[in-house]
């Protein structure tokens, strides 16, 4: 079972229907492929990494590339081989590129030109790397042109027969709380999370995907995955630097279902509000599907603006790598007000517990772990038993984030495991004050960490990011927490007024945050 087979499968069957659409709107530019053209470029590039390079199953390749059409080809090429592809973060710095080959010994190296400043200086460092095939204009003598690949005559059918069970991706997270980890897919388990996100979100041939983060992630990535199983569409929006593009685009393109971080959906909330952009200009009649929005906790603010200035569907989704990616629980449009704070209830085919240190199931209402049971579950941490056996136990994979759950079922999350503070034995929990602070207009976003503190060991610290052109000061900022009823040991007793730092996922990045305010690495 290659998960590759999907898009040899729906080639023959909707040879003329577009499948993926690259937009660039600031440049007015718009790139399609039909399904019939993406199987004719991913065969030519499977049966040149096989017939020319020796590419065979369990093999690793590596695949470093912005969002793109050319990102997707290569991706399932590498899946048609047998072979195991690496996608890379692309904000990653050589030494974390360098960290990656090592981890996963790869025989070739898939790469945008873009990256080569990135990569050359660790070229010799990477030894296992026989083959490097550039995208672009500036191409090495001494690395393969992708568009000489495209160019190859071999462009026949090649599927390489693969054990359901068999790795089919190596997916370095982007966590929160450490070092990337890789987290190893099976081909089965791919085609599980797109079986599920499709009965979760009614998705499927009709389905005009928008994808607009990056495909590295399991976000948008596995969350795509239904249209591709299923003949549906998937349209890659390239830029997210002016808030009209995603209204713009979502109009443009007739998009009836899609997911977005916080940050990119409060910009264009806040442009509408502003009177930047008119809803009233275009129409979203066609998004008769949810825009769904994830990947750190979602203001409750945010809902509310969406729910009465757009006229689609919405929800709050969660999930980690780890657990299959986003749509592992759903919140649903019914509920988003309703339920303030909650990722909702389990998805097709997710069980979930809450537990304490012990393992055991916890009371309705009190913090625990979230566990997760599935299919979706990743296959392991790739050739690290140790971590994988401290993460999966008797099925269950413990994920980190400590829940609570209420007598409805709905879970909301406290925290991650290791963002909790401790003040003088008082457990805190960042979220809470987060959410807290996120109410107040003049607050565009904040971060809650641990700072040392010689009495209590730790103290809440607070980095808060404005509105351009408002202004606070720190009375403000404990009055009023004050004034919403927050326990009096729970305010901040640091305040810093900064930016936010956020990795690409829209994830807070505490490790940074905590590096850059104590020291801590």
């Amino acid at each position: 079972m290659n998960f590759a087979s999907y898009g040899i499968i729906n080639a023959h069957k909707y040879p003329e229907k577009d499948f993926l659409i690259e937009c660039s709107p600031s440049k007015n530019q718009r790139r399609v492929l039909t399904w019939k053209e993406f199987n004719d470029q991913a065969n030519r590039v499977a049966n040149y990494l096989k017939n020319q390079l020796g590419i065979k199953k369990d093999d690793f390749v590596l695949h470093l590339q912005m969002n793109s059409l050319e990102w997707m080809v290569t991706y399932h090429a590498i899946l048609r081989t047998g072979a195991v592809a690496v996608p890379l973060n692309f904000r990653f710095a050589s030494s974390d590129i360098k960290y990656a080959a090592e981890a996963s010994n790869p025989k070739a190296f898939i790469l945008s030109d873009g990256f080569l400043e990135k990569v050359e200086p660790i070229r010799d460092e990477m030894k296992t790397i026989d083959s490097y095939i550039c995208i672009g204009d500036n191409v090495p003598g001494d690395m393969i042109s992708y568009a000489e690949v495209l160019e190859h005559p071999e462009n026949d059918d090649l599927l390489v027969d693969v054990d359901e069970h068999d790795a089919a991706e190596l997916m370095f997270t982007s966590g929160t709380t450490g070092p990337p980890k890789p987290v190893c897919q099976a081909h089965k388990t791919l085609y599980e999370i797109g079986i599920g996100n499709a009965l979760t979100y009614s998705e499927g041939l009709e389905t005009v995907y928008l994808a607009a983060h990056p495909l590295y992630h399991s976000g948008s990535l596995f969350l795509s995955f239904p249209s591709y199983l299923a003949g549906g569409k998937i349209v890659l929006l390239l830029e997210l630097s002016d808030p009209g593009y995603l209204i713009e685009t979502i109009a443009a393109e007739k998009i009836n279902n899609g997911w977005v971080t916080v940050p990119t959906m409060s910009d264009s909330i806040n442009a509408i509000k502003k009177g930047q952009i008119d809803i009233n200009d275009f129409d979203l009649s066609h998004v008769t599907g949810n825009i769904v929005i994830g990947a750190q906790p979602v203001p409750s603010a945010l809902f509310k603006d969406m729910k009465k200035l757009l006229p689609f569907k919405t929800g709050n989704i969660y999930g980690i790598t780890e657990g299959g990616g986003g749509g592992t629980f759903n919140l649903y449009n019914e509920d988003v007000l309703d339920r303030p704070g909650s990722i909702g209830k389990p998805t097709f085919n997710v069980s979930a517990r809450v537990v304490d240190d012990h393992g055991k199931d916890v009371p309705v209402g009190e913090v625990g772990e979230l566990l997760l049971k599935g299919p979706r579950n990743m296959k392991e941490y790739f050739k690290n038993p140790e971590m994988t056996a401290r993460t999966i136990k008797d099925g269950w994979l413990y994920t980190g984030d400590l829940v609570r759950q209420d007598e409805d079922g709905y879970v909301y999350i406290a925290d991650r495991k290791k963002d909790l503070i401790i003040r003088g034995g008082e457990n805190i929990f960042p979220v809470e004050i987060e959410d807290i602070l996120r109410r107040n207009p003049k607050v565009a976003d904040v971060a809650v960490i641990g700072y040392p503190h010689e009495r209590y060991v730790e103290i809440a610290m607070a980095v808060i990011q404005l509105y351009p052109e408002e202004s606070m000061n720190e009375q403000e900022v404990i009055d009023f927490c004050k004034e919403e009823g927050l326990a009096r040991y729970k305010w901040p007793e640091k305040i810093v007024f900064d930016q936010v730092i956020r990795n690409v996922t829209g994830k807070i990045d505490k490790p940074r945050l905590r590096e850059k305010y104590i020291g801590e690495k």
